[in-house]
């Protein structure tokens, strides 16, 4: 298995946006502009892939995604890019989300870590 993802930082505005049912993941270096409303991990993905099926963990906890945008993926790998929607939906309902199963986070700290099941 892959190192997992670990956050190194949390926008100001991260928590209104879980209140909503969602995570914006970005990897570095990310737009400033940016910067107050995502979650910032240490590294871009090398080689993984999201896909129905598969499970993610965000801290102690697993989820499975239920589906994936059509340019999830390609933002995922070029970027460390996606929304993460905690609605379990089965199609996706933005181009660059990521839907998952289970309940939404009740808070992210720095130091958490986000792995993806084998």
């Amino acid at each position: 298995m892959k190192p997992p993802f670990e956050i190194i930082a949390v926008g100001q505005y991260v928590a209104e946006f879980l209140r909503e049912g969602k995570v914006i993941l970005f990897s570095q270096p990310l737009p400033q502009e940016l910067a107050d409303y995502c979650v910032v991990i240490n590294r871009l993905p090398d080689g993984e892939t999201l896909y129905p099926g598969r499970s993610l963990q965000i801290g102690q906890q697993w989820r499975e995604i239920s589906a994936v945008g059509e340019v999830a993926n390609a933002n995922f790998t070029r970027l460390g890019h996606v929304t993460l929607s905690f609605d379990g939906a089965n199609n996706a309902e933005l181009p660059g989300t990521v839907h998952l199963t289970g309940p939404v986070p009740e808070f992210l700290q720095v130091g958490d870590k986000i792995r993806l099941s084998s």
